[in-house]
């Protein structure tokens, strides 16, 4: 530890949300400069893929699209996670009195329904975790990873089915 802050931006850069540990103003910020940014976290302010590239299109890769560690998608940098999407929804209902955190959280909700849909309804999978492209075919674990289906129960809970 040599006191400085580790340099790169993940989901977990969210989490202090989870514990209000932020100002308004600045979970707002955070929202609109990162979450709801095609460069960084790429989840589209309706939830609907707008603006997103190819190579981060589902959104919410393990490290933010803009880092250089993204574009060679090893386990932990880039690919989509479950129980990340889960922290990342838990931490935005925390500010669910800011519109554009609100709206946020509903777009993550929906853009992550989507990714593990596609995968169920093309291969029949609930994936460890996601590739970020658009076209992508490769994931790790199981055909019925246990964690992968935390990406559709947020969308179940943010319905209040659940």
């Amino acid at each position: 530890w040599n006191g400085s802050f580790y340099p790169r931006r993940s989901p977990t850069s969210f989490y202090a949300l989870m514990a209000r540990a932020s100002s308004d103003e600045n979970a707002e910020r955070m929202i609109q400069d990162w979450l709801l940014s095609p460069k960084h976290f790429c989840i589209a302010p309706d939830g609907d893929f707008a603006n997103n590239t190819d190579d981060c299109y589902w959104g919410l890769p393990s490290i933010e699209a803009s880092d250089p560690a993204f574009p060679p998608l090893g386990y932990w940098r880039g690919y989509v996670w479950g129980p990340m999407a889960q922290l990342v929804y838990f931490s935005l209902r925390e500010y669910d009195h800011l519109e554009i955190v609100r709206n946020g959280r509903k777009a993550l909700c929906s853009q992550m329904k989507k990714l593990m849909l596609s995968q169920w309804h093309s291969n029949r999978h609930i994936c460890e975790n996601y590739n970020p492209h658009r076209n992508g075919t490769d994931w790790t674990g199981t055909k019925f990873y246990h964690w992968g289906a935390l990406t559709g129960l947020i969308s179940l809970l943010e319905e209040g089915l659940y």
